[in-house]
């Protein structure tokens, strides 16, 4: 007899979370679909994040580097960044395969680069037990990730643009 695993509390609220979003997205369906060229753009930030993501963090950077072309937008204001950080979900909760949150930063970097100015990529660690997570900021707001599952870490790096 098989047993099944209860979900820790956060991941319930994540879960609470994404469902509602759902369900506001469906009761506009228009609202439900983002334009294709976004969906593209997702679509080649999630794919060049799983090609490097067996790489050191070292060379991942190095990649977000060499990938930035162009520059970003000098001023967004936040419905903007509440917009792409809404696709980007959107999109994200479509795979069949969540990523890992450094994957999932390194690709969300790529899909935020070219419309979000103040964009920033934080690696944290706590302890004990030792764990580390990454996540995507613009200034105060959280674009990946909630904010009571990155408070308790102590960043100790911080990729900007």
């Amino acid at each position: 007899m098989s047993t099944t695993s209860v979900a820790c509390p956060d991941d319930r609220e994540r879960l609470t979370e994404t469902t509602a979003k759902l369900r506001d997205c469906l009761s506009s369906p228009p609202a439900f679909l983002p334009p294709l060229h976004l969906v593209w753009h997702y679509a080649r930030a999630a794919h060049a994040a799983r090609f490097v993501r067996s790489q050191t963090i070292v060379r991942q950077l190095d990649f977000l580097r060499a990938s930035r072309r162009g520059t970003a937008p000098a001023s967004v204001g936040v419905e903007t960044i509440h917009y792409y950080a809404s696709v980007f979900q959107h999109l994200r909760n479509l795979r069949f395969h969540r990523p890992r949150c450094l994957e999932d930063s390194v690709g969300g970097y790529l899909f935020f680069y070219p419309y979000i100015a103040s964009l920033e990529l934080l690696v944290g660690v706590k302890q004990p037990p030792f764990r580390a997570h990454a996540w995507l900021q613009s200034g105060d707001l959280i674009l990946n990730d909630a904010k009571r599952a990155v408070e308790e870490y102590s960043v100790i790096l911080r990729f900007e643009k």
